[in-house]
């Protein structure tokens, strides 16, 4: 029998643990002793002096995290514990937009919701592969890459390449379609960097591009409208300005015209024909702190940045 059995170590070297006198575990990055074998709940609880009332423990093991409840019994010498995670109620789940959005480091928790593409899916492990990514949305990683946006910047992911979801600074992840034609309409009017058929080819909605007199436009057919609005979905046109990307993208223009639910009247509104049809004119433009970089920005930041202010208008009036 031995002195002491370290659970991480075994763990790490992919070793049963063996029967000992004293069990070294960690409670988070805390390191604790105990000398019984088998442990419930609460006895992880009295070792961090937390409760059960307060705070959930899930176990780290090869095959993801585990509930622990208080009287549920741990066998420490079962192979494959790395260690436990006691944390607040509150702390359960972890929007990993929102701590981007917000500059905070995201905690070591249970679950964790990731932006694919738009779409949020919530996931159990604080690692996780471009391959497993990729299997969330059912795509091929040998037909599509994955792009991560940090706050510094765009990382196109490597096959194998691990993400620690728990390091500051991840926004979102958005898949592309290796072959540009997947989902794209071609065009001889317009031409945009690759990046932007990527993202174009990524999507589901419909895309047009539009040639009135000498001016070009990118349509997004049945656009999803953030809540509050007269309609559920909305062509979007972007004007593609001359010399595009070095020059920016500004504006967007919605067919049919939104209008709040709630009564209120939206500012800086024009009309502007566009294939025919008669678009609503949204005047917002990029502030001095938010500049156009044509290293990282393309359609779809713009994009992000025009819904985010639809988003917004609700915060003013």
């Amino acid at each position: 029998m031995e002195n002491k059995t370290h659970l991480k170590e075994c763990y790490c070297s992919g070793v049963k643990p063996a029967l000992a006198y004293e069990y070294i575990i960690h409670i988070n990055e805390t390191e604790f002793s105990t000398k019984n074998q088998t442990i419930i709940g609460n006895d992880l609880h009295k070792l961090a002096g937390t409760s059960s009332d307060t705070h959930f423990i899930r176990m780290v093991t090869k095959k993801g995290k585990i509930e622990v409840g208080p009287l549920i019994k741990i066998d420490l010498t079962e192979c494959g514990i790395e260690r436990f995670i006691i944390l607040p109620y509150i702390q359960e789940t972890i929007d990993l937009e929102n701590c981007f959005c917000e500059g905070v480091k995201p905690v070591i928790t249970y679950k964790y919701i990731i932006k694919i593409n738009g779409k949020q899916f919530t996931i159990e492990q604080e690692k996780i592969s471009r391959e497993e990514i990729l299997k969330l949305v059912d795509k091929n990683p040998e037909k599509h890459r994955l792009r991560m946006f940090t706050r510094n910047g765009k990382e196109i992911l490597q096959p194998g390449q691990i993400i620690d979801l728990t390091e500051c600074g991840v926004e979102r992840f958005v898949y592309e379609a290796l072959d540009c034609t997947e989902g794209f309409i071609s065009t001889n009017t317009i031409e945009l960097p690759k990046q932007d058929l990527y993202y174009l080819s990524s999507i589901t909605n419909l895309v047009d591009f539009v040639k009135n007199g000498n001016l070009n436009w990118l349509v997004i057919r049945d656009l999803d409208i953030p809540d509050g609005y007269n309609v559920k979905k909305a062509d979007a046109a972007i004007l593609i300005p001359p010399h595009y990307p070095t020059s920016q993208l500004d504006m967007i223009y919605f067919h049919p015209a939104l209008s709040r639910t709630d009564g209120k009247m939206i500012g800086t509104l024009r009309d502007q024909s566009i294939e025919g049809k008669i678009y609503q004119r949204w005047s917002r433009h990029r502030t001095a702190i938010n500049k156009w970089n044509p290293e990282i920005d393309n359609v779809e930041s713009h994009l992000d940045l025009m819904l985010s202010c639809l988003r917004a208008e609700f915060n003013k009036r």
